[in-house]
């Protein structure tokens, strides 16, 4: 970890963007470091905390240095997903992701907000309240909110895939269905729409956890 005087902000001005190179190279070398010292036993982490400052920071300090650093990084995670992938796509690419949604429009697996709510016996008010809770998501398609057709699905249990989504986070509606349809390796290659459907409910969360942590 870096010492407490290269964890202090920096007086002099630099480009947004220098700031972020700077920021990206500096949390590739905290990961490495990390990974170097996850298995280390407290003692050793609380040793080599105290040896790095100049001041007896003690553990209360270096628990406090911590939760700093994973509420800043936390608020960065939390902007990337509020602004989503597409500025930072290439126009064709961005084409493509859009003709892969309208297909999902066009096949039935997206629906309108009326649809949805129609299935699911949603007031416009109870539809508000569960997306507030995270319970349900939507995708943008050709700037319309769409809805994830599997939750009107009998296969799947709709309390486990509002579980799911609470577990998915502030990421982004897109994010959230690649998620449901991509098949994950920690499930043996299928997709977590699949792998509920067959009931490994607790493998579908977890998974999510990991996805919306990373």
């Amino acid at each position: 970890m870096p010492s407490s005087a290269a964890t202090k902000p920096r007086t002099g001005k630099q480009p947004p963007a220098a700031a972020a190179q700077l920021f990206w190279q500096s949390a590739q070398q905290l990961a490495d470091a990390a990974e170097r010292v996850a298995d280390a036993p407290p003692d050793a982490l609380v040793e080599g905390g105290l040896k790095s400052r100049a001041q007896d920071v003690g553990l209360r300090g270096l628990t406090a240095e911590l939760d700093h650093l994973s509420e800043r990084i936390d608020a960065i995670r939390v902007r990337l997903a509020a602004a989503g992938t597409e500025p930072l796509l290439p126009a064709a690419e961005r084409d493509k992701a859009a003709q892969a949604m309208q297909r999902l429009v066009d096949e039935g697996q997206l629906v309108s907000p009326a649809a949805f709510a129609e299935g699911l016996h949603f007031t416009r008010q109870a539809l508000s309240k569960a997306l507030k809770a995270r319970r349900v998501f939507y995708v943008d398609v050709q700037g319309r909110r769409h809805f994830p057709a599997f939750f009107l699905d009998g296969r799947y249990e709709r309390r486990q895939l509002e579980d799911v989504c609470r577990a998915l986070g502030d990421l982004p509606g897109a994010s959230k269905l690649q998620f449901f349809l991509t098949r994950k390796a920690s499930l043996q290659g299928a997709t977590p729409l699949d792998a509920l459907a067959s009931g490994q409910f607790a493998r579908v969360r977890a998974a999510a956890a990991g996805f919306a942590e990373r």
